[in-house]
């Protein structure tokens, strides 16, 4: 018996001869929330290749008034997943696991590199020492200058500019004296020993992209698309006594862990906000116009040292080559 149409009943037949397998195995882990045969990916092409409630009236319909026939495979295949008590749902649950899995640990990620750069840019002694050459070497050019010449700090944008100020025989950089005179600071400590005082140009680079109004929604949708999670899976253990283990137990236990894990990640993310807001204020940082401090973000602020941590890293690895060539 042919229902379907000829480039679903193709799209159908296709996947389901792709899979390489009994129906048995694929119905075997959606009871059992076992991946270990039926990968998450085919549960997914499963999942999206279900049948709509007017293909299943219409399969059922031909099947009533042709009982003698046997349904195509499409047809079939898509009648066995159906009878799959809360198929939909139990998938659903499965893929969304996967998914808050993957999306939480990049949040988690994305606030822990920006707490641990805030942490360095305040606290780094090294990165202190390199600051302090470069006021010192400021205030010497300056020096002639009785405004200039004996500053207690200087703004941010100065940090990319370093690499412009070249010498009288254009051999090297203002910045590159800067990394001479700091590994010379660091005395009889070998060069290979010295750890690079500023922070990994990578690391600024992610802290730059980090949006905390978009991080906050991002939130806010996994605690929405958890909610929809566990309506999915009280309808499952509601509708049925049969088969509702393991799914019971592990669906329960991956929620009561995924709302931890969201609490943590609001928590995660005030701290956040408190530490760059503290960030900004160690620096004196001068906000553009009439900006609040709390309003400043880190792509406005971050930018000032990515191509300084960049430009600074590049000639520090040259002159560790130099020095162990030498």
């Amino acid at each position: 018996i042919k229902v379907l149409d000829s480039k679903r009943s193709q799209n159908v037949g296709i996947l389901s001869s792709s899979l390489h397998l009994d129906f048995s195995e694929i119905e075997n882990a959606i009871y059992n929330f076992d991946t270990s045969v039926v990968n998450l990916e085919s549960l997914q092409q499963i999942y999206d290749v279900r049948a709509t409630s007017q293909e299943l009236e219409a399969i059922r319909a031909a099947q009533i008034s042709q009982p003698d026939l046997a349904l195509d495979k499409p047809e079939q295949f898509l009648i066995e997943l159906a009878e799959i008590p809360n198929f939909a749902e139990r998938i659903a649950c499965f893929m969304f696991q996967a998914e808050f899995t993957d999306n939480i640990t990049s949040i988690e990620s994305k606030l822990n590199n920006l707490k641990c750069i805030c942490q360095t840019l305040m606290s780094s002694q090294a990165l202190k020492t390199v600051l302090g050459i470069i006021l010192a070497l400021g205030n010497f050019m300056n020096g002639g200058n009785r405004q200039r010449g004996q500053a207690d700090g200087f703004g941010l944008e100065i940090l990319s500019k370093l690499k412009d100020v070249k010498s009288t025989d254009n051999s090297i950089t203002l910045l590159h004296y800067i990394v001479r005179a700091y590994i010379r600071n660091c005395g009889d400590t070998p060069i290979t020993d010295i750890p690079l005082p500023v922070p990994e140009p990578s690391d600024i680079d992610r802290a730059s992209n980090v949006d905390f109004e978009d991080i906050e929604s991002q939130i806010n949708k996994l605690k929405k698309d958890l909610g929809a999670c566990q309506e999915k899976m009280d309808k499952v253990t509601s509708a049925s006594e049969e088969n509702i283990q393991p799914f019971k137990n592990k669906m329960e236990s991956f929620i009561s862990s995924a709302q931890k894990q969201i609490s943590d990640e609001e928590e995660s993310l005030d701290d956040c906000k408190q530490k760059f807001v503290g960030l900004i204020k160690f620096y004196h940082y001068q906000t553009k116009g009439n900006a609040k401090l709390n309003e400043v973000t880190p792509q406005e602020f971050f930018p000032y040292w990515g191509p300084f941590c960049s430009d600074f890293k590049d000639i520090w690895k040259k002159e560790q080559q130099k020095i162990v060539k030498e």
